[in-house]
C-alpha cells in the first residue's frame, strides 16, 4: 500500500481547530458529541476512530459547518483557515475551496441527472480560478486522470448510474479535488467497496494525501490503513475524545488456512446449527436477470436449506445485490425461478423471504418513530390489534438487543448499529422464514459489525430462519456460514461448504477476496 512520500512538519500550524464542540438532539437528551477539542495542522492527516455511534461523523461534519437533522450545536467553536464554517458567509468561502468532503456513498456527492464531465467542469468553474472553456476541459481531464479514471469524452458523458461502485467513488473524489482544497474531510470513503476495490482506493487516497501540503481528517474502520497514512489518531467513545496520539500498527492478520483452535466453532454450537436445517428452504433454478438490456445474472442455481446460513460474496459489480433482490421478489428475473418450499413452520401473511437493505437511512422513514415503523407491518401484514402490536414491537426490540426507550426515537437519533437492529426488527415484524441481508455491516465499525452478525446468527438459531448474507467481506461472513457462494460477472464461479472454500479456494476471485481486506480479522473456519 502506498504510504507517505515526504515527512510532514510536526510544528505546522493548525489549519482547522475545534474547541469544546458539543452537539446534541434538538429535543433534548444526552449529547452525541461532548466538549470535543481537536486541531488539524496544515499538511497533516488526523484519523478519527471509534465504534459506530461514538460521534465520529458528527465531529468530522463539524469542520464543514454541518450537523445532521435532529441535532443542534450546544456549545463550542470551529475554525477552518480562521473562518467559522457554521457562519453562512464563512461556509460559502470555505466549502469546496478550502475544505472538501468525501463520504462513504458517492451518490451523496454526484448528481444522478448530470454527466460526470459536466459535474466536474461545473465544480472547477465555481470553486477555482480556472476559467475559459479549454482551460476547464484541461483541468477536468487532469482531475480524472489524477484519480485513475479515463479522461476520454465517452467516459465523461456517462451518468453516475453507469459507473461501477469504485468508479463512482473516484469520480466523487475528483469532484472534491476540483477547487484545490487544502483540507479533506474523509468519512469512511472505502467502507462501501469490496476488499479489492477498497485496497485500490486506499492506495489512491494515500497518494492524494501525501502530495503537497494538503491536510485531512480521516474517519475510518480500517486500522492498518489508518496506521499507514495518519500522523495522529483520535479515539472517540460515547461522544468524548478519550485518546489522542501517534498511530499504532495493528497486530498481523492471522491466516484462514491455519485458524487457532479457540477460533473454531465448538461442537455444541455446530450441532445447534445443523439441527435447524430441515427439508424446506430457498431454491433457485437457472436464474437470469437484466438491468434494462444489460445482462446481470447468468444461469444462477442455488439450494439454501431452511435454517441454514449461506454467504454470497463477490467484488463490486458481480451481481450480488441483483441476486439479493431477485431472492426477495423485488427484481423479476427474465428466466428461471426462485421458490420457497415451506418447512411447515408458522409465519406471517407477508412474503416468506424478506430483504434487509444496506442503507438503513434510506430504508427507514426519517420522519417516522421506531414504534411506528414496527407497528405498521404488525398491523398491516399480520393483522394485530393496536395494543397487541405495541407489545409485540417491544418484544421485537428485545430480540435485537434494544430497549423500549428506542420506540419514541427517529432514525436520525440512532447510531448506525442501532438503525441496523431496528431494520432487522421491522423485517421480523412481517413474520418471514428467510432473511436476505445485503451488505448490512458495510457501514459499521468492526466491533459493531461483529455484534450485528452475532445477533443475526442468534436469530437464525432461535427462530429457525434461513439467512443469506450478501457481502464483499468474506472474512466477516465466514465464521457464521455453512456454505459460501462466490459470484463474478453474474455467474457462480465457486460454491461449497465454508470450511473447504476458505481452506482450499479454487477460483482466483475467491483467493483475491481472501487476500484483500484490512484489519486483524481472525477467520474461524466452520466445520
Amino acid at each position: 500500500m502506498t504510504g507517505r512520500t515526504t515527512p510532514r512538519p510536526p510544528d505546522a500550524g493548525p489549519l482547522a481547530e475545534i474547541g469544546g464542540l458539543t452537539v446534541g438532539p434538538v429535543a433534548g437528551g444526552p449529547p452525541v458529541l461532548e466538549d470535543a477539542r481537536l486541531s488539524v495542522p496544515a499538511g497533516q492527516v488526523v484519523a478519527v476512530v471509534g465504534r459506530s455511534g461514538s460521534g465520529k461523523s458528527t465531529l468530522a461534519h463539524g469542520l464543514l459547518g454541518h450537523v445532521r437533522p435532529g441535532l443542534e450545536v450546544r456549545g463550542g467553536t470551529v475554525r477552518v483557515a480562521g473562518l467559522d464554517p457554521f457562519d453562512r458567509v464563512g461556509a460559502r468561502r470555505l466549502r469546496g475551496r478550502v475544505v472538501s468532503f468525501l463520504g462513504q456513498d458517492p451518490a451523496s456527492s454526484l448528481n444522478p441527472a448530470l454527466r460526470i464531465g459536466t459535474q466536474i467542469a461545473e465544480a472547477v468553474r465555481l470553486r477555482s480560478s480556472v476559467g475559459g472553456t479549454e482551460d476547464v476541459r484541461t483541468r477536468v481531464a487532469e482531475l480524472l486522470l489524477s484519480v485513475r479514471l479515463p479522461a476520454d469524452r465517452a467516459f465523461q458523458r456517462r451518468l453516475p448510474r453507469q459507473l461501477s461502485g469504485g468508479q463512482a467513488q473516484r469520480a466523487a473524489l475528483a469532484l472534491a479535488l476540483a477547487g484545490r482544497p487544502v483540507l479533506l474531510v474523509l468519512d469512511e470513503p472505502t467502507s462501501g467497496l469490496d476488499p479489492v476495490l477498497a485496497d485500490g482506493m486506499r492506495a489512491l487516497l494515500a497518494d492524494v494525501l501525501s502530495a503537497g501540503d494538503r491536510a485531512a481528517l480521516l474517519v475510518s474502520h480500517a486500522p492498518a490503513w489508518t496506521a499507514s497514512v495518519a500522523d495522529r489518531v483520535v479515539r472517540l467513545e460515547r461522544g468524548r475524545i478519550v485518546e489522542d496520539g501517534p498511530p499504532v500498527a495493528p497486530p498481523p492478520v492471522r491466516s484462514a488456512e491455519a485458524p487457532p483452535a479457540d477460533a473454531r466453532r465448538p461442537e455444541g454450537a455446530r450441532g445447534a446449527a445443523d439441527a435447524s436445517v430441515t427439508g424446506g428452504g430457498l431454491h433457485v433454478r437457472g436464474l437470469h436477470a437484466v438491468h434494462g438490456r444489460v445482462p446481470v445474472l447468468h444461469d444462477v442455481s442455488l439450494t439454501l436449506p431452511a435454517g441454514s446460513c449461506t454467504a454470497v460474496v463477490g467484488a463490486s459489480g458481480s451481481g450480488k445485490t441483483t441476486l439479493a433482490r431477485c431472492l426477495a421478489g423485488l427484481h423479476p428475473p427474465v428466466r428461471g425461478s426462485v421458490d420457497w418450499r415451506d418447512d411447515g413452520a408458522p409465519r406471517g401473511r407477508g412474503a416468506p423471504v424478506q430483504l434487509v437493505a444496506q442503507d438503513t437511512r434510506g430504508a427507514l422513514n426519517p420522519r417516522e418513530t421506531v414504534g411506528a415503523a414496527l407497528t405498521r407491518p404488525l398491523r398491516g401484514v399480520r393483522g394485530r390489534p393496536a395494543r397487541e402490536a405495541a407489545a409485540e414491537a417491544v418484544r421485537l426490540l428485545g430480540l435485537v438487543g434494544l430497549d423500549a426507550g428506542v420506540l419514541t426515537r427517529r432514525p436520525g437519533e440512532l447510531s448506525g448499529g442501532q438503525r441496523q437492529r431496528v431494520a432487522l426488527a421491522r423485517t421480523l415484524a412481517a413474520g418471514p422464514r428467510a432473511l436476505v441481508c445485503d451488505e448490512i455491516t458495510s457501514a459499521l465499525d468492526p466491533e459493531t459489525a461483529q455484534g450485528v452478525l452475532d445477533l443475526l446468527d442468534s436469530l437464525r438459531r432461535t427462530l429457525g430462519l434461513t439467512v443469506v448474507m450478501v457481502t464483499h467481506d468474506l472474512t466477516a461472513a465466514a465464521p457464521r456460514a455453512q456454505r459460501i457462494v462466490v459470484l463474478e460477472a453474474g455467474r457462480v464461479v465457486e460454491a461449497g461448504r465454508a470450511g473447504r472454500v476458505l481452506a482450499h479456494p479454487e477460483h482466483p476471485v475467491t483467493r483475491a477476496l481472501l487476500a484483500s481486506g484490512d484489519g486483524p480479522t481472525a477467520l474461524a473456519v466452520p466445520e
